[in-house]
């Protein structure tokens, strides 16, 4: 077997190299390299008849071997396999050479401790001829073995109250969960027959409820009927409750909820053994739930970092899920070089077109604009229409950030005129973009509703640089703010445009054009 072997925040990294392994940049890669360099979804490993091929998924900055750039190639023990600034090398797997066993090693076949403990889910008969305590033992090995498989919440609460019906004489069961304002809620309730077959009323005493979570105990009563301590109970009296047990979900020092389990028509149903019973379950049922809802959260959370990989780039990220992150202010002033790109003539070119070719022609060009956003640490603001705002600079401070943002409208000039070949090929017409950066002040933050936020920038440097995109630039053209012109000066070959009197402002700037040699004849013939 051969595997990926490569650095990463100074950890090694061995992952083994099988058909269909995906490398890229987003969390949903089976290789996820965190690094500007790599594309969200980069590269993808192919098997065929032993041999090994890795093929390029139309990347930003390609793929190479032994330094090679390649859009496919093969690759065996001995090679390095480039993906953006990562090398990884392809190296066989160890083995370790299993050798020494005596008569002393036993090797006993899951199968069979599946069937011993019930990890098929059958549930098993426990021996009627061991004593309580026993007994209590034997089924917490079941017990522990069910749950430890079981990953979501519902089917935890469906498996705890198997358990209990399984080896309790019970008629009803209940489980309660606490929500974050400590407020009980319903979560399954089962009954053992239920004549009428609709719906079935809870019966749960709150006054045994209330003791059970405040005293931190688990509580039998034989006759609830009879028991001075729950005379005041207004449940009790009208479901004429009887036998019950009830045992708290104790976890890490809380009380998360209660298993209420009783036996209406009958006095005397449960023993104390029953009890001691009832009270471990619920132990190993707290951790088997909480573990669920851990799991719970962690989907959740990776289902927030899907979508936030659609909007930003893997640093800022980090930064706003980072605990970090959690303490900074709602919104800040910033410095920042904010970045409009716009399609010239979308609106001609939509007349045209059937509405699901346009939002293919938008996602294609916001896919471009995105890469190289991502690519230089910039955060994707909002699409507007047919247009791209984006800035640099926040949430991570960034000194460069006027640098990355004329780099990433260079780039993205670049990635047009590629993608205006494909379409020549295709026999489509040449698609062109006007471009402004401009650098300055902005107010930075969550920005919006009490129900609706966005992150967001806001200021007169963002009006500007609308203004900028929208009134000075020309198709195929990069115009740059006074601010931005002098943080890259020297850094990029530019020509000044003179000054111009945008709308709301008091006095003149001085704008300034990035030159494209390759794309002079384009912009001076619009």
């Amino acid at each position: 077997m051969l595997e990926f072997v490569y650095e990463d925040g100074g950890h090694a990294h061995r992952v083994p190299v099988r058909d269909g392994l995906s490398l890229g940049r987003s969390s949903d890669n089976d290789v996820v390299l965190r690094d500007f360099s790599v594309s969200r979804h980069h590269a993808r490993v192919e098997q065929q008849g032993g041999v090994y091929t890795i093929v390029d998924l139309e990347s930003t900055n390609g793929i190479r071997i032994n330094e090679s750039f390649v859009r496919s190639g093969t690759f065996a023990a001995g090679d390095v396999v480039g993906i953006g600034s990562f090398e990884l090398s392809v190296e066989h797997a160890s083995t370790a050479e299993v050798s020494g066993l005596t008569s002393a090693t036993y090797l006993r076949p899951l199968s069979e401790f599946n069937q011993d403990y019930g990890l098929e889910g059958k549930p098993q008969e426990i021996s009627k001829e061991v004593g309580p305590r026993e007994r209590v033992f034997e089924i917490l090995a079941q017990v522990a073995k069910v749950l430890i498989q079981v990953e979501e919440l519902e089917p935890v609460l469906e498996k705890v109250m198997d358990l209990v019906f399984d080896h309790l004489l019970v008629d009803r069961g209940f489980i309660v969960l606490f929500d974050e304002d400590g407020e009980p809620k319903l979560e399954l309730n089962r009954v053992r027959e239920s004549p009428t077959g609709g719906e079935v009323e809870v019966p749960i005493s709150r006054t045994i409820l209330d003791m059970v979570t405040h005293q931190q105990v688990a509580i039998l009563t034989h006759d609830a009927q009879a028991d001075q301590r729950f005379e005041a109970g207004r449940s009790v009296r009208i479901h004429q409750i009887r036998s019950a047990m009830c045992a708290p979900l104790w976890h890490r020092e809380r009380v998360i909820g209660a298993i209420y389990v009783d036996s209406p028509l009958h006095v005397g149903s449960f023993s104390t053994s029953d009890l001691d019973l009832l009270t471990a379950l619920a132990n190993y049922a707290a951790v088997a739930i909480e573990r669920a809802r851990l799991n719970d959260r962690i989907r959740r959370e990776r289902q927030a970092r899907d979508r936030l990989e659609r909007y930003h780039s893997p640093a800022v990220i980090e930064a706003v899920l980072s605990d970090s992150g959690a303490d900074r202010a709602s919104v800040t002033l910033r410095e920042t070089s904010i970045l409009f790109a716009d399609i010239v003539g979308f609106t001609a070119r939509c007349e045209s077109l059937p509405p699901q070719d346009v939002a293919l022609f938008l996602n294609q060009f916001f896919s471009l604009a995105a890469d190289v956003i991502f690519k230089y640490g910039g955060t994707l603001d909002k699409f507007i229409g047919d247009a791209v705002m984006a800035f640099f600079g926040a949430p991570l401070p960034q000194e460069d950030h006027a640098e990355r943002a004329v780099r990433s409208a260079v780039e993205l000039l670049e990635a047009l005129d590629r993608w205006n070949a494909e379409r020549a090929a295709e026999g489509l017409d040449r698609i062109e973009v006007r471009v402004a950066v401009n650098s300055g002040p902005v107010v930075v933050g969550d920005i919006g509703s009490a129900k609706r936020v966005d992150y967001t920038v806001l200021g007169n440097t963002v009006n500007v640089t609308a203004r900028l995109e929208e009134h000075v630039a020309k198709p195929g053209t990069i115009v740059l703010g006074e601010s931005t012109h002098a943080a890259v000066a020297g850094l990029f070959p530019t020509e000044p445009l003179g000054s111009v009197q945008l709308k709301g402002l008091s006095r003149t700037i001085e704008i300034f054009a990035v030159r494209l040699p390759s794309r002079a004849a384009v912009g001076s013939g619009s």
